[in-house]
């Protein structure tokens, strides 16, 4: 989406972090912002941030949707926050402890 929805040679960072049980992934871009009608609504289906945006033109509107759910499926939460200049998106994921190893038992 940073590549996507903002403009060329804009600034997107990447970063990863863990601590306290949990993977954080954070993507910020220093673009534009997401509109403050279209922020509540980004992990929606269908939602596009310009009505100029098409599926022909590569934009679904389900992208974050999709990450939306993936990520819920494995207990973890993204959130976005964004002003013009600074769009940020956090996905956090819970880390599972290292089992022991389980002994195979044969018959």
């Amino acid at each position: 989406n940073g590549r996507t929805h903002t403009p060329p040679g804009t600034r997107v960072t990447v970063t990863l972090a863990a601590g306290s049980g949990t993977a954080r992934v954070t993507v910020v871009d220093a673009g534009p912002g997401i509109p403050v009608d279209l922020l509540p609504h980004v992990f929606e289906r269908f939602a596009r941030g310009s009505t100029s945006r098409s599926r022909q033109d590569g934009s679904t509107g389900l992208g974050l949707a999709i990450v939306s759910a993936v990520v819920a499926a494995h207990g973890g939460d993204v959130s976005v926050t964004s002003r013009p200049g600074h769009t940020e998106f956090t996905v956090r994921l819970p880390l599972e402890s290292v089992a022991a190893p389980v002994e195979a038992v044969h018959s």
